[in-house]
């Protein structure tokens, strides 16, 4: 496997540029998989998997240089079902991912090209669960919620990665009206995570930046005009909610905005 990153730096005069280029190569690799699916029912299966994991990262440590490739094992169970006829889908999985060369960010410390700076490491566990319900709850209603939960940790059992969300929740739902105009749809989704934090070690004092838990709800319109012209109506962060978009950095999360589009098809 290669991995080549390729860029333009300025030399020590106006005008005048160098190509630059960095390679990477890695030969032998091989990452086996297995999966298995049983039917328990004509509307349930059960699935398991295990692959290993071989990742070249484009990561970079506090001197600029690239962390090695993440390495580790993967182990999946799970379930999906068809409810109601198959109007409605049904998926959950639990997962355990066992990792080397995890790149953690380190909060506050930037590597000599500006980006974030990473530290690899080693003996990682993240465990994880997923579920998604989704469909058509009853006629013109269409509904979907999803909720993760996501813990990584070392080998001496201490949380990493803690600006990234351990717990995450969306809900949206959708009703058709077909009997105003040529036809309206109105909907509205809630985004939920809970509260993230970043401990800035390398400074005086030590400060822990705390994002605390917020949600975001957003709403949507759509008119069929005719039967190809349709205009689409959304809002987004309805409550204008304040946030940072990581506890790491000083980015906050786009505030409220509207967006009117039409949409032709042929």
């Amino acid at each position: 496997m290669v991995s080549e990153l390729r860029g333009r730096g300025k030399m020590g005069w106006p005008g005048a540029y160098v190509s630059s280029s960095i390679k990477r190569e890695w030969s032998n690799q091989v990452t086996p998989y297995a999966g298995i699916v049983f039917d328990l029912t004509p509307q349930w299966s059960i699935y398991a998997s295990y692959t290993d994991i071989f990742k070249p990262q484009s990561n970079k440590d506090a001197s600029g240089s690239y962390l090695d490739p993440l390495l580790g094992k993967a182990y999946e169970l799970g379930s999906k079902a068809e409810l109601l006829s198959g109007k409605l889908n049904l998926a959950a999985a639990l997962y355990q991912i066992e990792q080397d060369n995890l790149a953690v960010s380190i909060p506050g410390v930037l590597a000599p090209d500006g980006s974030q700076a990473y530290r690899a490491a080693a003996g990682t566990k993240t465990r994880g669960v997923e579920v998604e319900l989704g469909g058509q709850v009853a006629r013109s209603w269409q509904a979907s919620a999803a909720f993760a939960r996501n813990l990584s940790q070392d080998a001496d059992g201490k949380l990493l990665n803690t600006n990234v969300p351990q717990n995450t929740l969306k809900l949206f739902s959708s009703y058709s009206l077909p009997l105003v105009g040529n036809g309206l749809t109105v909907g509205g989704g809630v985004r939920w995570q809970n509260k993230t934090r970043s401990d800035f070690t390398w400074m005086a004092g030590s400060p822990r930046v705390i994002q605390e838990a917020y949600t975001l709800v957003d709403l949507m319109a759509r008119y069929e005009i005719t039967s190809q012209v349709s205009a689409t109506f959304n809002a987004y962060n309805l409550f204008d909610k304040s946030y940072q978009t990581s506890s790491s950095s000083a980015y906050y999360g786009e505030p409220r905005s509207f967006r009117l589009s039409l949409a032709y098809r042929f």
